[in-house]
């Protein structure tokens, strides 16, 4: 009973926070310093009715700035997340199902990029990319892609000796028919928890790099940024 009760709980936290970050120009009547327009007179005011959380160095309301800040880290996780599970599954189906020397050359790949610590290499990445919203989604996004590829290719090991595979290609299913209509949607429920658990973690990096001056650039708003 607690466990759920927990998880209703984590469930709408995360709701509050889609919705605020969906929400954001009509929930504060801040919503162009959100955006970045500065407001010299009234910077580094304490917090107060008309500006709950104070405002910043450039007088710039910080609950909107929170707000707008939710939606480049929401965006941002979102957009590194499905370009992982997308070249993920591309490369896992493939090695997966082909076995062989492309099974070990997509694994042996996958292994260069785990070797790194996530977080050093994207931080590589972005010094050679240079900083940026665009910058950040793509490096982040060649860190993360190999956990899906090894999830993935993991799931098709797993079944390719199956009898329904079997069947299928005994029937004359085309291998992508193979893989589209009966590997695919076997490898989807631990790729999908996978994918679920890793929007914080992208968060939390993108965060990461933004606080070393590595992420979006100003006037954007950022969680890493304003942490900073």
């Amino acid at each position: 009973m607690l466990g759920r009760r927990l998880a209703v709980l984590g469930l709408a936290v995360i709701a509050l926070t889609v919705l605020a970050a969906l929400l954001a120009p009509w929930l504060t009547p801040y919503a162009a310093q959100g955006a970045g327009a500065p407001d010299i007179v009234h910077k580094l005011l304490a917090p107060s009715w008309a500006h709950p959380f104070g405002t910043d160095e450039m007088g710039r309301d910080l609950l909107a700035r929170v707000l707008y800040g939710a939606r480049t880290s929401l965006a941002l996780a979102v957009l590194v997340v499905g370009i992982s599970v997308v070249v993920g599954i591309a490369v896992g189906l493939a090695a997966g199902y082909a076995g062989g020397w492309a099974d070990e050359a997509a694994m042996r790949t996958t292994d260069v990029f785990l070797a790194f610590p996530p977080l050093l290499l994207a931080i590589l990445l972005v010094t050679v990319m240079g900083r940026g919203f665009a910058s950040t989604v793509l490096a982040l996004a060649l860190v993360w892609w190999p956990v899906y590829a090894v999830l993935v290719r993991g799931q098709v090991v797993s079944l390719r000796g199956q009898p329904f595979i079997e069947a299928a290609r005994a029937t004359g299913v085309p291998p992508l028919g193979i893989m589209r209509r009966h590997l695919l949607p076997n490898a989807l429920g631990p790729l999908l928890v996978q994918a679920m658990v890793d929007l914080g973690v992208v968060i939390l990096a993108a965060a990461s790099l933004s606080f070393i001056g590595l992420g979006p650039h100003p006037p954007t708003a950022d969680w890493g940024v304003m942490i900073n």
